[in-house]
């Protein structure tokens, strides 16, 4: 009895989960298609002190807790921020300096927020401590980060490009899926942090899905996609915060009986 009711809660959660994606990514299709593109410059500005803002907490929480997951998710926003300054505030200008070369450099700047969130998940649920099997799975994982930076490199000497993009894509999918599952995991296990950790990944799932479908659609503008995306990664940074808050408490209070 108390295991098929386990597993109903299972159930419950999933489409929980599931039914509150479907409904942030209508949310932020309407938004969208409605956002003006002349609040973009104001709502770049704002975007952009709300990551150091959260990187700049991660920091000092990291220090104050001697724990790296706040650093390890502090490189992660920070490299996100670089990468959205390297793409949309000064493109044009990396454009003239760099001509062809700009595409290469914009994939490279997917590889270190990347590897910045896999430490950061590895450390958030203590693989290393836990799970032998999944270790090995990242430490493969972290390998083929190491070829594909070299691929990247390869081609960036050579001055053409061989397909490393979708070298860097395949990894950085298999990353966030990885992550889900395990965040998946710890919450049936009841782990600390694990729903935290699910519901913090919605927002920045659904607003990705609307920047990418209306880019492949030729709908809405890019600068209302982008206010969209940028407004459910401000979420996604604000529920991690609590995520780590409740993981730390949690794993505190055993100590403190």
């Amino acid at each position: 009895m108390y295991c098929f009711a386990g597993k109903l809660s299972q159930v419950f959660c999933s489409c929980e989960i599931l039914a509150c994606d479907e409904g942030m990514r209508e949310a932020f299709a309407i938004f969208a298609e409605t956002a003006s593109p002349l609040s973009s410059p104001a709502y770049t500005i704002f975007w952009f002190a709300m990551v150091l803002l959260a990187v700049g907490i991660a920091v000092v929480e990291g220090r104050r807790l001697q724990d790296c997951t706040y650093f390890f998710y502090a490189g992660y926003v920070g490299l996100i921020g670089l990468m959205s300054l390297s793409n949309h505030v000064l493109s044009d200008s990396l454009r003239a300096a760099l001509g062809d070369r700009f595409g290469m450099l914009n994939n490279f700047l997917h590889l270190p927020y990347a590897v910045s969130y896999l430490f950061f998940v590895m450390s958030y649920f203590r693989v290393r401590e836990h799970s032998t099997a999944w270790m090995r799975f990242y430490s493969g994982l972290l390998v083929a980060y190491a070829v594909a930076l070299v691929w990247l490199g390869v081609d960036a000497v050579r001055g053409v490009s061989s397909g490393h993009e979708w070298g860097v894509l395949a990894c950085n999918l298999v990353n966030l899926v990885s992550s889900l599952v395990l965040g998946i995991r710890a919450t049936r296990d009841l782990r600390p942090g694990g729903r935290e950790f699910l519901f913090a990944g919605l927002p920045l799932t659904a607003s990705s899905l609307v920047l990418v479908s209306q880019f492949l659609s030729g709908g809405g503008t890019v600068g209302s996609s982008l206010i969209a995306f940028r407004t459910g990664f401000i979420l996604h940074v604000m529920v991690f915060m609590v995520a780590l808050s409740v993981r730390y408490r949690d794993m505190r209070s055993p100590l403190e009986r």
